[in-house]
C-alpha cells in the first residue's frame, strides 16, 4: 500500500516540473490506483472537517500530485470550499483547462508546501475543464467561483507553477505564523505582517 506522509520543501524542482497525462492503461494499473488512495488519505487526514474541525488549523480543500512527489497529472479537489461541515472530494485525472472568462475573482489562497504564506490571486471566475475520473470516464464541465479558482489553482501546480507566482507583489506576500491563523481568519484583507518569497517565484 501507498502511504504519504510528507510534503515537499518550496525549493524542490518536482514542484516546478509539468507533469504529464497518464494514459487509460496506466491508470487502470493497480500501482497507479494505490498512489490515488494514498492523495485521498493525505487530503482527508487534514481537511479540517466535520466535528474535527479546529479552527487554530489552516482546512485543506485541494493537492496536487507532485506537491507530495509524486509526478502524475492527478489532483484531488473538494468543492464543498468553505463548508466546513462538508466535504465534495473529487479526483482529477489529466486535467486540462480549455476555456477561462475574462472576467476575474480576487480571493486569498496559500498552500501545503507553503503553509505560514497566504495571498491574493486574481483567477478567472468561470472555466471550462476537461478531465477524467479513476475509472477512466471522461467529462468536460464548467467550474464558477471558488471551484473554477480551487481547479486553477490546483492545475497551476500540474504545470509546474505556484499562487505565489501570480501575487501582484511577490516581496509582500501575506506572512501568518501557526499561532495567527484565527486572528488572520477574521481580518484577512487587513493582515499587515508580509513576507518576501520573490526568490521562489517563476516567471508566468
Amino acid at each position: 500500500m501507498t502511504t504519504i506522509r510528507t510534503r515537499l520543501d518550496p525549493t524542490d524542482e518536482r514542484l516546478r516540473t509539468v507533469c504529464k497525462d497518464i494514459s487509460l492503461r496506466e491508470l487502470r494499473l493497480k500501482k497507479n490506483q494505490q498512489v490515488i488512495d494514498a492523495l485521498l488519505e493525505f487530503v482527508y487526514a487534514r481537511n479540517n472537517k466535520g466535528e474535527k474541525h479546529n479552527r487554530k488549523k489552516p482546512t485543506i480543500i485541494g493537492l496536487s500530485a507532485n506537491q507530495v512527489g509524486v509526478m502524475e497529472r492527478i489532483c484531488i479537489v473538494d468543492l464543498a470550499v468553505r463548508r466546513n461541515n462538508y466535504s465534495d472530494v473529487h479526483v482529477l485525472i489529466n486535467p486540462h483547462i480549455l476555456w477561462k472568462s475574462k472576467t476575474t475573482n480576487l480571493r486569498k489562497e496559500g498552500c501545503v508546501n507553503l503553509p505560514n504564506v497566504w495571498g491574493y490571486v486574481a483567477r478567472s471566475q468561470k472555466i471550462d475543464v476537461s478531465y477524467v475520473d479513476r475509472w477512466g470516464n471522461a467529462y468536460t464541465v464548467r467550474a464558477v467561483g471558488w471551484a473554477a479558482t480551487l481547479i486553477q489553482h490546483e492545475v497551476d501546480h500540474l504545470n509546474g507553477y505556484l499562487f505565489i507566482d501570480r501575487l501582484s507583489d511577490p516581496k509582500k506576500a501575506l506572512l501568518v505564523r501557526d499561532e495567527d491563523l484565527v486572528a488572520y481568519k477574521k481580518d484577512p484583507k487587513n493582515w499587515n505582517t508580509f513576507t518576501d518569497v520573490s526568490r521562489l517565484c517563476r516567471s508566468l
